[in-house]
C-alpha cells in the first residue's frame, strides 16, 4: 500500500522510532519514492530511561550515516508525553496508551513538518509488528489532514518483510532492544516474566555494570570505533546473572554506619553479625588478576576516577574480618586501598564514585575464590561486634550484547 499522489522528488519527512524500524523501513521507502529526499527526525520523549533514549539516538545516528539520510534531533520532553498519555499508565501494550503515544509524536512531526515546509511524512512505527498498522494509519491520516500535509501509508511488514527487517538488523549490528521504550510497558513486560526491570534501576555510584544502560551504550560506542578503524568484529550476546544491589544499610550499636557492599553480595535481613574475627593473611593483588581477566578492548583500572598506581607484587598483607555467626566478609578501607590502590577518604567517597566492576569482581576472586556469593562488606574502621546488616540484592538472568574484536586483515 502505497500513497499515489505522492510527487517525484519531494521531501519526505520520516519520524524515526528506532534503528531496528527504520533502517528496513528508510529503504523500502527509498526504492518507492527514488526521487523524493527522504529527511529523519527522532522524536520519542516516550523512552525511558535517558540512557536508553541516548542508545537508541545512536544507533540511529550510525543509522542514517550508513543511508545518508540527513537526521534530525526532537526534543526529549518527557513531562509533555507523561502529561499526553495521563490516565493510561495501567493500560495494556498496544492499548489506547499507545494510540495516545502514537498521537503525540505524530502530531509533533506534523508541526516539525510545516517548519521545515515539507508537505509529506510518515513513521517507521508502521515497520514495528508490536504497533497497530491501521490504527497508525487512522491517525496519522487524520493528523496530517488538520495541518494540511499528507501521510503515507506503505506496509513494509507483509510478504517476509518482517523477517527480512529482522535479517537486515541483525546484519547490520543494530540495537536491538527488548522494549518499545515506555516504562509503563517495561514494567508489565518484566513483571510478567517475573524480572526486575534493570533498566529503570538506576546505579548511583555511577559503576558501569553488566546488563546496564551504561554498558550497552558503552558496547555500541565500541562497535562504532571499531568500524572508524575498520577493525573487524563480531556483535553477539551471552548469557549472564546480573547482580544488582537494590538497597543495602548498617547499623552499629544502633546507629547508622557507612559500608559498600562488593558485588554478587547475597542478601541478608537485617542480620547480626555476632563476633568479627580478624585476621591477618596474604591475599592476591587483584589488579594482576584483573588485567589477566580483561577482554581485549575493555577499559583498564587506570582509566577509573581513581586510578591504582602500579603495582609492584602480586600480593598484599591486610586484615580480613569474618562474621562468627554469619558468612559475611570484612575489609577497611585502608586495606581495600592497598588492594586496590586506590586512595579513597572514606566509604562514602567509594559509595559514590567505586572502582570499576571487572576490578571489583577480581577483587571477590582473590578473597573468596570462583563463584562465591558471600556479603563481603568494606568498612571505614574495624568494627568487632554489635553490627547488624541489611543487603537487599538481586541475581537475575539477562542477555547482554558483547563484541569479539578481531584484527586488522584477519
Amino acid at each position: 500500500m502505497t500513497n499515489g499522489s505522492i510527487t517525484s522528488k519531494q521531501t519526505i519527512l520520516v519520524h524515526i522510532c528506532c534503528s531496528v524500524d527504520s533502517h528496513y523501513f528508510l529503504q523500502c521507502l527509498r526504492a518507492q519514492y527514488p526521487d523524493s529526499k527522504l529527511v529523519g527526525f527522532f522524536y520519542n520523549p516516550n523512552i525511558h530511561p535517558k540512557a536508553e533514549y541516548d542508545l537508541r539516538l545512536l544507533d540511529v545516528e550510525r543509522s542514517c550515516k550508513m543511508l545518508g539520510i540527513d537526521l534530525y534531533e526532537g526534543e526529549y520532553d518527557t513531562l509533555h508525553w507523561l502529561e499526553d498519555v495521563r490516565g493510561l499508565e495501567e493500560e495494556p501494550e498496544k492499548g489506547e496508551r499507545c494510540v495516545a503515544c502514537f498521537d503525540s509524536r505524530l502530531i509533533r512531526t506534523a508541526s516539525f513538518a510545516k517548519q521545515k515546509s515539507i508537505g509529506v511524512f510518515t513513521t517507521t512505527l508502521l515497520s514495528s509488528p508490536m504497533k497497530e498498522r491501521e490504527i497508525l494509519f487512522t491517525q496519522g491520516e487524520k493528523i496530517a489532514h488538520l495541518n494540511n500535509l499528507e501521510f503515507i501509508k506503505i506496509d513494509v511488514r507483509s510478504n517476509g518483510g518482517t523477517q527480512a527487517q529482522a535479517k537486515l538488523a541483525k546484519e547490520d549490528n543494530l540495537y536491538r532492544q527488548t522494549y518499545c521504550g515506555c516504562k509503563f510497558a517495561l514494567m508489565k513486560q518484566r513483571n510478567a516474566q517475573g524480572k526486575v526491570p534493570l533498566e529503570l534501576v538506576e546505579n548511583l555510584g555511577r559503576q558501569i555494570q553488566p546488563a546496564s544502560n551504561e554498558e550497552r551504550i558503552e558496547t555500541f560506542s565500541r562497535r562504532n570505533a571499531l568500524e572508524v578503524d575498520s577493525i573487524p568484529y563480531i556483535l553477539t550476546k551471552r548469557s549472564i546473572m546480573a547482580w544488582r544491589n537494590l538497597r543495602s544499610t548498617a547499623k552499629f550499636a544502633g546507629e547508622s554506619l557507612d559500608m559498600y557492599v562488593l558485588a554478587d553480595s547475597k542478601s541478608k535481613n537485617y542480620s547480626k553479625m555476632g563476633q568479627i574475627q580478624w585476621i591477618r593473611t596474604e591475599v592476591t593483588s587483584p589488579l594482576v588478576l584483573h588485567e589477566f581477566l580483561r577482554p581485549r578492548g575493555a577499559k583498564s583500572p587506570t582509566q577509573s576516577k581513581n586510578p591504582p598506581q602500579h603495582f609492584e607484587s602480586l600480593s598484599c598483607e591486610i586484615s580480613i574480618g569474618v562474621a562468627s555467626k554469619d558468612d559475611s566478609i570484612f575489609l577497611c578501607l585502608e586495606d581495600f586501598n592497598l588492594l586496590c590502590q586506590t586512595q579513597y577518604q572514606s566509604v562514602g567517597e567509594l559509595n559514590r564514585a567505586p572502582i570499576p566492576y571487572g576490578l571489583e569482581n577480581a577483587l571477590r576472586i582473590c578473597l573468596c575464590g570462583l563463584g562465591s556469593i558471600n556479603p563481603i562488606i568494606v568498612l571505614d574502621s574495624r568494627k568487632e561486634s554489635n553490627l547488624t546488616i541489611f543487603i537487599h540484592s538481586i541475581f537475575q538472568e539477562e542477555n547482554v550484547f558483547a563484541i569479539i574484536e578481531g584484527k586488522n586483515g584477519g
